[in-house]
C-alpha cells in the first residue's frame, strides 16, 4: 500500500485499524518536528527520545479518539507538549497551591495559549521555515516573550512566573496579553489564517 498518497487524517483512521504501515507514515512525516517541541521543552535529547516514542505509542493506542476537529499534526503536537510538560512537573515535584480566585483566569490563559500553539503548528503545516518562525519571535519584546515561554514550555502559571521572574502579577498578565495579541498580528500579516478570539 502506497501510504505516501494518504492524508493525516486518513492514515489516522489505518492507525485506529491497527495498520502499523500508516504509522510508520505519520511517524516520517511528523517525528521531526514533534521531537524538535520535545527538546526544547525538555533540554535533554535522552529523555526526549523516550517521550517521542511515548508520544506515537500513545497515537498507536489512541488513534480512535481524535475528534476530527483540527489538523492531526496540531493534535499530535499536543501530545507532546503535554507528556514533555508532565515529565516537568513530576521532576519538580512541588505542590501546587489551590488558587481558586485566579481559576477562571487560568483556565482563560490556556486557552489563548493553546490558540498560539494552534497558529505555531498551522504555520509549521504551511512549511514556514524555522528562520520566519525566529523572526516573528524576536518582535516581540524580551520581558513579553519570557513570560509567554515559561507558560507554554515550562508550564507555570501567572503566579509563578510572577514568583519566577519577581516581577508583580498585574504586569506579568499584561504581558502575556500584550504578547499574544502581538504574534496574533505578526502571523495575519505574514499570511496565515488566525481564528478569531486569539
Amino acid at each position: 500500500m502506497n501510504y505516501h498518497q494518504f492524508e493525516d487524517t486518513y492514515l489516522l483512521q489505518l492507525i485506529s485499524k491497527q495498520d502499523p504501515g500508516a504509522l510508520e507514515e505519520l511517524y516520517d512525516r511528523h517525528a521531526q518536528t514533534a521531537y524538535s517541541l520535545i527538546v526544547r521543552i525538555i533540554r535533554d535529547s535522552t529523555i526526549a527520545d523516550e517521550i517521542l516514542q511515548e508520544t506515537f505509542w500513545q497515537v498507536w493506542q489512541k488513534a480512535s479518539d481524535f475528534s476530527g476537529r483540527g489538523a492531526v499534526a496540531a493534535w499530535l503536537y499536543r501530545i507532546a507538549r503535554n507528556k514533555s510538560l508532565d515529565l516537568l512537573r513530576r521532576q519538580k515535584a512541588r505542590p501546587q497551591a489551590v488558587e481558586t480566585t485566579t481559576e477562571q483566569e487560568e483556565t482563560a490563559l490556556w486557552s489563548q495559549l493553546d490558540s498560539a500553539d494552534s497558529t505555531v503548528e498551522q504555520a509549521v503545516e504551511q512549511r514556514t521555515t524555522r528562520v520566519e518562525i525566529r523572526q516573528a519571535l524576536a518582535e516581540i519584546p524580551d520581558e513579553q516573550r519570557h513570560c509567554l515561554e515559561l507558560a507554554y514550555f515550562e508550564g507555570m502559571s501567572q503566579r509563578q512566573i510572577a514568583e519566577h521572574t519577581n516581577t508583580p502579577l498585574g504586569t506579568v498578565k499584561t504581558r502575556m496579553r500584550i504578547g499574544l495579541d502581538k504574534l496574533e498580528r505578526i502571523f495575519r500579516a505574514a499570511g496565515y489564517q488566525v481564528q478569531d478570539g486569539y
